[in-house]
């Protein structure tokens, strides 16, 4: 397999190009042989998956679920498997991949390499100071979520910021201007402060390797499509199938977290619902006075959020009920009123957030 790692002259700095295409998959190649020679044209064959993430993930920027692949792999009827790529085949190459995605020339290894000092750079300033939370860059620095994802990953160039995003970087660096940003970059990178994150953020042979398990890890359940939840999250028991009722669970809990206890209530599920639906109390009416507290939200868990619904994401310690929108960039965004939080879609893990199907006042 080629790879070109893009390395600075002096070796210090891996500088991967092709660092943003970590899911490699064939659903172009099979999406034009059905005749489907536009993506919008498979996108109208896939109600439950917006035409964003439909494109992120041919794309290969961000990792299928593995229901979202069985129902693409339905919509250009082929098997599942055949969506995905063994990228250690000695024929693969993600440079040949990824031509098609790459309309602009890549960036020049000078402005690269200045992406991914950058993004170490922010990610060794949140890791000091845990008060600067994504809400309070938001805040404070005005740095959206999505846009705070884009620079902690060197998925931009510093150059390619409008003038007040380059002005907000420069603020929440303390420095300001650009010549002082980059002399205190240049100063934290030689005082070894920014080495730790290098591999996170553009190092091809760990790019490879959270591919490689991923793919791995997607065909192993999509052989054996059983309930997987992260290590260390908090897991919303499934009802079984075919009951008439289920269990309601929820009782509040801290920062306007929802706690998976069960309240003693059982309640039908509306019709249409998925074998995997769950009943949540609001608790209270973190999402504004239209949804009071008393509300119950049936969430499917085998279903990704839309733009105009709700969502319910797991977190360590429990559950936040989230509105979903459209950001300005046309990524989804998942927001709570009280209190105020935002959350880029695309930084959260996919199994970790789960639509809201429907929602019962009580």
């Amino acid at each position: 397999m080629k790879l070109h790692t893009g390395t600075a002259p002096d070796g210090a700095v891996p500088v991967d190009p092709w660092r943003n295409f970590v899911f490699p998959n064939r659903i172009r190649e099979l999406r034009r042989k059905a005749g489907l020679h536009r993506l919008i044209a498979l996108s109208h064959r896939l109600p439950d998956l917006t035409y964003i993430r439909l494109s992120k993930i041919e794309r290969g920027e961000v990792f299928a679920r593995a229901r979202e692949l069985a129902d693409i792999a339905a919509a250009l009827d082929v098997v599942p498997d055949a969506l995905l790529i063994d990228v250690d085949a000695p024929a693969f190459s993600i440079e040949d991949w990824a031509a098609p995605f790459v309309g602009v020339p890549l960036p020049d290894r000078a402005r690269d390499r200045f992406a991914v000092l950058l993004a170490a750079a922010v990610r060794n300033l949140r890791a000091s100071d845990r008060a600067l939370t994504i809400q309070a860059i938001t805040d404070q620095h005005g740095i959206a979520p999505v846009n705070l994802s884009r620079l902690e990953n060197a998925q931009r160039s510093f150059e390619d910021w409008n003038a007040p995003t380059r002005a907000a970087i420069c603020a929440l660096l303390g420095t300001a201007n650009e010549a002082a940003l980059r002399a205190r970059i240049d100063q934290l990178h030689r005082n070894g402060d920014l080495d730790p994150w290098f591999n996170a953020i553009s190092d091809p042979e760990e790019r490879l390797r959270r591919t490689r398990e991923k793919i791995a890890a997607l065909r192993s359940e999509l052989a054996d499509p059983g309930p997987a939840h992260g290590a260390g999250v908090a897991t919303l028991p499934v009802a079984a199938p075919n009951i008439g009722t289920i269990a309601v669970l929820g009782i509040a809990g801290p920062d306007g977290l929802i706690l998976d206890q069960d309240t003693g209530e059982r309640i039908a599920p509306p019709p249409g619902c998925g074998r995997r639906v769950v009943a949540l109390r609001l608790c209270r009416a973190t999402l504004g006075a239209a949804l009071p507290g008393q509300s119950i939200l049936f969430v499917d868990l085998d279903r990704y959020p839309v733009a105009g619904g709700l969502a319910v994401l797991r977190e360590p310690d429990g559950y936040r009920a989230l509105s979903i929108a459209i950001g300005n960039d046309g990524l989804l965004v998942g927001h709570s009123q009280h209190p105020p939080r935002s959350f880029a879609l695309s930084d959260v893990p996919e199994d970790h957030i789960h639509a809201v199907i429907a929602a019962r006042f009580m």
